[in-house]
C-alpha cells in the first residue's frame, strides 16, 4: 500500500482503490479497509514540516468523492465507518493543533512562515462547506443514536465509545474554524450550526451526556458546547431584556476581542489536541440587537450565493440555541461540570484546559439566573466542592502568575484563567444569593442551601482569596476590568458573610472588623483608588463597592491615613467639582478625608508628603506606625515645654524623609549627613546612627561603618541584634533546640497570633488528610479549601500569605529559621512563592509539629487523635501532646480496647463468616490496617 502514496498517483491511486458509487449505493472494494488503514498511518507519519499527505487528499477531492459518500452509505459496516470517521477527524484538525504538534508556538510559526499553512487552511474551509450536506451530518448523528439504542441501557463496548468520541471530535473541528465577516465563513458557520440542529443534534447530544460512560467523551463534548455558542453569548442574554441597566450589565461581561480570545489548550493525542479557541467575538452584533436593528451589516455573498442566511434563519438558529441551552442546563450541566472538576483534580488533568469548566460556570449560571431556571435543576453546581475548586484555582493560578512574572515568561494564559475564575465565582455567589432569597423553595432545598452556607461561612480561604487578588494586582500586568470584577465579587461575598454572621450560621465566630482591617492599608487602598479614578465611567455598582470599603477603612477601622494618597485626593476633588450625584455618606467621606489631609499637611508636612506618595510608614519593633510615634513624641515635647521642641520635631521629620529616601543605598549615612547640612543641621554619621536607633527607624544596618556585610531584618519584628549575633546564637544551640528557641524569640516579639496561625495550618492539613477516609456524616466540618484539594492530589500544601503581616513574616529570620527546622519546603528551594508543608508528612507528623507550639485542642484539630490511634492500631500509643476541654478522653481509658472497636471487629467478622477460614483469619489484620491516608 505504501507504494500508492510514493508513486506519481499518490493519494489519487489510493482513492481509486476504496470503492465506487453505483446506482445510489457505494460499493467498497476488497482492499477498502487496508487502504483506509494506510491513509490513517500516512497521516500519522507525515512530515510535520510539509503536511504533504493531507494536502494531496485535499487536492484529489478524496473527502467529497469517497469519504463523505462512505459516511452516508456504509453505516452497516461498523469497521469501515469507524475508520472513515477517524480519518475525517484527523483531516479536520485545526492549523493551530498541527503547528503545536511540531513544537512551535503560533507566534513562532508566523515568523518562520510554514509553507503548508495556507493550503491546509483552504482545505479546512472547504471541508466545512462539504459538511453542510445535511445527509452527511444526519448519518453521523443517526449512528450515535443507533449505538446508544442498541446498547439497551447496558455499557457500550469500547469500539462504540471510540466511534462516538471521534464523531464529536469531527464536529468540534468543523465548528472550530475561525469565522470572519470579511468572507462567507461567518454565514457558513451559522448555516452549518443550523443544519446540525435540524438533524436533532440537541436530543442525541444530551442523551450522550446522561449515559454512565459519559466520562469517555465529556472533554470533547464540552469543547463542542463552547464552540456552539461562539459569537452568540451576547444574544442569549439580550433577548427579552428591556431595561437598559440590565442590558448594560450584561454587555459589560463581554470584553474587547483581544481579551475575549480565550486560549484553550488541548493535550495533543489521538483523542485530543492543542488549539486556540475563540469562544466569543466582537460585541458589534449584540449592539445591533440592543438597538433593535434588523439590518444585516455583513456583506452578502457574490452572485446571490445560497449561503446567504436570512433574518428568519437567524431567528431560527437563535431558537435552536435557546432550546439547547435549556436542555443542557436542566439535564446535563451538573454532571458535566462535576466530571470536568474530577478530571482537573486527578492525574488526568492534562486532558483539558481548566478554562472550559470556568467558561461553562460563568456562561450557563448567568443564563440560568436570567432565565430563572428552577434551583433543583442546577442544585448540584452549588456545592462546597465547587466553591473549594474555584478558590483553589485562584490561589494556585495567582502563585503561578507571580512565578511567571519573576521568570519573565508570558503571563497571558495565567491572567485569563484568573479572570475567568473570578467571573465564575461571581456567578456562583450571585446565584447563591438569588436562590437563598427564593421563597418558593421546598424544605429539602432550603436545608441544602443552609448546609452549603455553613460550609462557606466556616471557610477561611474564601474571604481571604479576594484580599490576595487585590494585593497582587499590578496595573502594568492586569486590566482595570479585572480589578473591577474582583472588587465587585468581594463586595458581594462580604454582603453574604454579613448575613451569615447575623444569622449565626458559622460554627466559628467571624470577626468582620478584623477582616476589613486587612484592607485598611495604603497598598490595598491604592488599588481601590486606581479604580475610582474612572468614577465617571464606572457604573453605580462599582463606585458603590469602592466607597463602601473606603468608608469602613476610614470609619470602622479608624485608618483614614490609608486614604491620604495623591490619586485618591485628586479623584475626590474631581468628584466634588463634577457635581456628580452623591449620597450623603459619600459626601461625608470625601469631606472628612480632605479635611484630614489639611490637618496632617499643616501639622506633619514631611510625614504627610511621604504618605501621599504611597510610602508606607516605617514601623518600630513594637509594631507602632511612624505617625503614632510622632504623636507620642509630640506629647512628650509638650510636657517638657522645651522651647526648642518644634525645632527638634522638624529635624526629626527631615531625618525621616532623608532616611526613607536613601535607605538601602551604599553610604546612606554619609549621604544623609551631607543632606542635613543643606538644611543647616550638622550631624556626624555616628550621631545619625544613634538618632535612628533611638527613634527605632534603623532597620538596615548595612550602611554603618564596619557592618556593611551584616544582614538586617526589615520588618516590624526587628530586634536590635544584628544578623551576625543571630547566627552566633544559633551556633550555640543543638538542632533539636532551634525550633524551641525561635518560638520563644517570636513570642518575645509579640508574635503569638502568628504562631497560632502557623500551628493551625498544620492542624488543617492533618484534618484534610484524615477527612479523606471519613464519611460526610463523620466530619465535624469541611476541610480547608486550599489544603483539601492539595491533599487529594498528593501535593505539598502551601502556607498562603494572604495579608501584609503574614508576608512580613517571611522577612523575619526567626520565622524563616523556624520553618526550615520544622522541615517545610522553602520558596527558594521549590521555585515558588509560598512555603510548603511536605506532602509526605503523615497525620502523626503534622500533629507532632503542631504540638511544638503548645497544647492542642479538639477544636483546633477537628478530629479526635486518640480515637484515630485506636482505630488505626487498637493499642495504647502515647501522644506527644495534651488534649484540652475533653475530659472524657484520657490516656487511662486507652488501657483497654474500646467497645466501639470491638463492635466493629464483630461486624467485620460476621461479614466474612461465610468465606473461607483463611480470609476469616485476616479480619484482625485488615481492621488494623485501616487508616487515614
Amino acid at each position: 500500500m505504501e507504494w500508492h502514496i510514493m508513486n506519481v498517483g499518490g493519494v489519487s491511486s489510493l482513492g481509486s482503490n476504496l470503492g465506487c458509487l453505483e446506482e445510489s449505493q457505494y460499493i467498497p472494494s476488497d482492499e477498502c479497509k487496508d487502504v483506509l488503514l494506510e491513509i490513517m498511518q500516512q497521516l500519522k507519519d507525515e512530515d510535520p514540516r510539509l503536511r504533504n499527505v493531507r494536502r494531496q487528499i485535499f487536492y484529489n477531492h478524496l473527502v467529497e468523492k469517497d469519504l463523505c459518500v462512505m459516511i452516508k452509505f456504509l453505516r452497516d459496516d461498523p469497521e469501515i465507518f469507524g475508520l472513515v470517521v477517524r480519518i475525517l477527524a484527523n483531516l479536520t484538525l485545526p492549523v493551530e493543533s498541527l503547528i503545536e504538534s511540531t513544537g512551535y508556538s503560533m507566534a513562532e510559526a508566523s515568523q518562520t512562515g510554514m509553507s503548508w499553512q495556507q493550503g491546509v487552511e483552504s482545505s479546512l474551509h472547504h471541508y466545512r462547506t462539504v459538511f453542510t450536506d445535511k445527509s452527511v451530518l444526519l448519518s453521523l448523528l443517526e449512528e450515535i443514536h443507533t449505538l446508544v439504542e442498541e446498547s439497551e441501557g447496558y455499557p457500550l463496548p469500547e469500539e462504540s465509545c471510540d466511534v462516538i468520541n471521534q464523531i464529536l471530535l469531527l464536529l468540534r473541528n468543523l465548528l472550530h474554524f475561525p469565522s470572519s465577516s470579511e468572507d462567507n465563513s461567518s454565514r457558513e458557520h451559522e448555516m452549518f450550526l443550523r443544519i446540525l440542529f435540524e438533524c436533532d443534534f440537541t436530543g442525541r447530544f444530551i442523551k450522550l451526556l446522561q449515559l454512565i460512560q459519559r466520562e469517555y467523551w465529556t472533554v470533547t463534548a464540552v469543547q463542542l458546547v463552547t464552540l456552539i455558542f461562539k459569537g452568540h453569548t451576547g444574544e442569549m442574554f439580550l433577548q427579552n431584556v428591556t431595561d437598559i441597566e440590565s442590558v448594560t450589565f450584561i454587555m459589560e461581561q463581554s470584553e474587547d476581542s483581544d481579551r475575549e480570545c480565550l486560549m484553550c489548550g488541548y493535550q495533543h493525542s489521538d483523542k485530543d489536541f492543542q488549539c486556540i479557541n475563540y469562544l466569543e467575538e466582537s460585541i458589534s452584533k449584540n449592539l445591533r440587537l440592543r438597538h433593535g436593528s434588523s439590518q444585516d451589516s455583513r456583506s452578502s455573498s457574490p452572485n446571490g450565493s445560497s449561503l446567504e442566511v436570512s433574518s428568519q434563519e437567524q431567528e431560527k438558529l437563535h431558537k435552536y440555541l435557546e432550546v439547547f441551552a435549556v436542555q443542557f442546563l436542566t439535564k446535563a450541566f451538573c454532571n458535566t461540570v462535576h466530571v470536568l472538576r474530577n478530571i482537573l483534580t486527578s492525574q488526568y488533568k492534562a486532558m483539558i484546559d481548566e478554562v472550559y469548566i470556568l467558561w461553562l460556570l460563568a456562561f450557563f449560571l448567568k443564563y440560568a439566573r436570567h432565565q430563572r431556571v428552577e434551583f433543583h435543576y442546577i442544585r448540584g453546581i452549588f456545592s462546597t466542592d465547587m466553591f473549594a475548586f474555584l478558590v483553589y484555582k485562584i490561589v494556585v493560578n495567582s502563585e503561578e502568575l507571580v512565578v511567571a512574572q519573576r521568570n519573565k515568561q508570558d503571563t497571558t494564559h495565567h491572567l485569563r484563567r484568573i479572570h475567568l475564575t473570578v467571573g465564575a465565582m461571581r456567578e456562583m455567589l450571585q446565584g447563591l444569593k438569588l436562590y437563598c432569597e427564593d421563597q418558593s423553595l421546598d424544605k429539602a432545598n432550603i436545608a441544602y442551601l443552609e448546609n452549603l452556607q455553613k460550609d462557606l461561612a466556616n471557610s477561611v480561604d474564601l474571604p481571604q482569596m479576594f484580599l490576595l487578588l487585590i494585593r497582587n494586582f499590578q496595573m502594568h500586568t492586569h486590566s482595570l476590568r479585572f480589578l473591577q470584577d474582583v472588587i465587585i465579587t468581594n463586595h458581594l461575598l462580604l454582603l453574604l458573610v454579613d448575613v451569615w454572621r447575623s444569622q449565626s450560621i458559622s460554627k466559628t465566630e467571624f470577626h468582620m472588623l478584623n477582616h476589613i482591617k486587612q484592607f485598611a492599608t495604603t497598598e490595598v487602598m491604592q488599588k481601590y483608588g486606581r479604580l475610582l479614578e474612572n468614577f465617571e465611567y464606572n457604573n453605580a455598582v462599582v463606585n458603590n463597592c469602592i466607597f463602601t470599603m473606603m468608608h469602613h477603612v476610614a470609619g470602622d477601622c479608624e485608618k483614614p491615613n490609608a486614604l491620604l494618597q495623591v490619586q485618591i485626593l485628586r479623584t475626590f476633588l474631581e468628584i466634588l467639582d463634577s457635581n456628580a450625584p452623591l449620597t450623603q455618606e459619600k459626601t461625608d467621606l470625601i469631606e472628612f478625608i480632605l479635611q484630614k489631609f489639611m490637618v496632617e499637611a499643616e501639622n506633619n508636612p514631611f510625614s504627610c508628603a511621604l504618605q501621599l506618595f504611597g510610602e508606607m510608614p516605617v514601623k518600630s519593633k513594637h509594631g507602632k506606625a511612624e505617625e503614632e510615634e510622632d504623636e507620642v513624641a509630640d506629647d512628650a515635647e509638650d510636657e517638657e515645654e522645651d522651647e526648642n521642641g518644634e525645632e527638634m520635631k522638624k529635624e526629626k521629620d527631615i531625618l525621616l524623609m532623608l532616611y526613607t529616601e536613601l535607605m538601602g543605598q551604599p553610604g546612606a549615612l554619609s549621604a544623609i549627613s551631607t543632606k542635613l547640612g543643606e538644611f543647616g543641621i550638622k550631624k556626624t554619621e555616628q550621631q545619625i546612627s544613634e538618632d535612628l536607633k533611638e527613634f527605632d527607624w534603623l532597620v538596615d544596618e548595612r550602611n554603618t561603618e564596619g557592618s556593611e556585610k551584616t544582614r538586617s531584618v526589615e520588618s516590624d519584628m526587628e530586634q536590635s541584634n544584628s544578623s551576625s549575633s543571630f547566627a552566633d546564637d544559633l551556633e550555640d544551640l543543638d538542632d533539636s533546640e532551634i525550633v524551641t528557641y525561635c518560638i520563644t524569640k517570636l513570642k518575645e516579639m509579640k508574635c503569638e497570633d502568628h504562631l497560632k496561625w502557623l500551628q493551625q495550618q498544620f492542624c488543617d492539613v492533618a484534618y484534610a488528610k484524615c477527612a479523606m477516609s471519613m464519611s460526610s456524616l463523620d466530619k465535624i466540618e469541611t476541610e480547608g479549601f486550599v489544603a483539601g484539594l492539595h491533599v487529594i492530589q498528593n501535593k505539598s500544601v502551601p502556607l498562603i500569605l494572604y495579608n501584609e503581616e503574614q508576608e512580613q513574616l517571611m522577612h523575619n529570620p526567626y520565622f524563616i529559621t523556624l520553618l526550615q527546622f520544622l522541615g517545610l519546603h522553602m520558596p527558594e528551594d521549590v521555585g515558588l512563592v509560598f512555603p510548603r508543608i511536605p506532602h509526605f508528612w503523615t497525620i502523626q507528623n503534622l500533629v507532632e509539629k503542631a504540638s511544638q507550639f503548645g497544647d492542642l485542642t479538639i477544636d483546633q484539630l477537628k478530629f479526635d487523635p486518640v480515637k484515630l490511634k485506636e482505630g488505626r492500631e487498637m493499642t495504647e500509643i502515647m501522644l506527644p501532646f495534651k488534649l484540652e476541654k475533653k475530659e472524657d478522653i484520657t490516656f487511662e481509658k486507652m488501657k483497654k480496647i474500646p467497645d466501639t472497636v470491638w463492635i466493629t471487629m464483630i461486624q467485620q467478622y460476621n461479614k466474612n463468616s461465610g468465606k473461607d477460614g483463611k480470609q476469616g483469619m485476616q479480619v484482625r489484620n485488615e481492621f488494623q490496617s485501616q487508616a487515614c491516608p
